[in-house]
Parts: structure tokens; C-alpha cells; sequence
């Protein structure tokens, strides 16, 4: 276990093992919670939200079946996976 100091601005620096081990890189943003007596800091995915209208557009091909709700759903979500990986690599 390492030990960081807390600077005069509110800063600690990550080892760079740690940064290393978490795949963190510059720029990263974080959410902080006080829990039960820990700060936790948990990375914020980089991924853009993505409007209806751009995911609404990778379900239509000519000559497929209506899709239901669940369907849509379904689909889009693999949609946002595939580019949420992709993003990670």
C-alpha cells in the first residue's frame, strides 16, 4: 500500500502503478464519494451520450420486419456497447 500526500490546493497524485493497473490517463474524469469513513473515486465513462435520432438511424434496412419495443431496445443497446468498447481500446 502507498501513501499520498494531500496538497494545499486539495491534490493527491495517483502512483503511477495504481494509474497503470486502472488503465487512467490523462484527462479522465472521476466521481467522489465520502462512504462510510472512505473517499472513493470511481472513473466516469468517456463515452458521448448518444441522441435517439443518431441510434434511431442503425435500425432501419430496407425489407426488415417492424420491430417491436423490446427489439429496438435490444438493439440499441448492442449498438452503445460495440461503441463503448470500441472507446476503451
Amino acid at each position: 500500500m502507498e501513501t499520498v500526500k494531500l496538497s494545499s490546493r486539495g491534490q493527491i497524485v495517483i502512483p503511477k502503478d495504481v494509474r497503470e493497473t486502472a488503465h487512467l490517463t490523462e484527462g479522465m474524469e472521476f466521481s467522489v464519494v465520502y462512504v462510510d469513513g472512505q473517499i472513493r473515486l470511481t472513473p466516469v465513462p468517456m463515452v458521448e451520450p448518444t441522441t435517439y435520432a443518431e441510434a434511431a438511424g442503425c435500425l432501419y434496412r430496407p425489407g426488415r420486419q417492424p420491430m417491436s419495443d423490446a427489439q429496438q431496445k435490444a438493439a440499441i443497446g448492442r449498438m452503445l456497447k460495440a461503441r463503448d468498447d470500441a472507446s476503451k481500446s
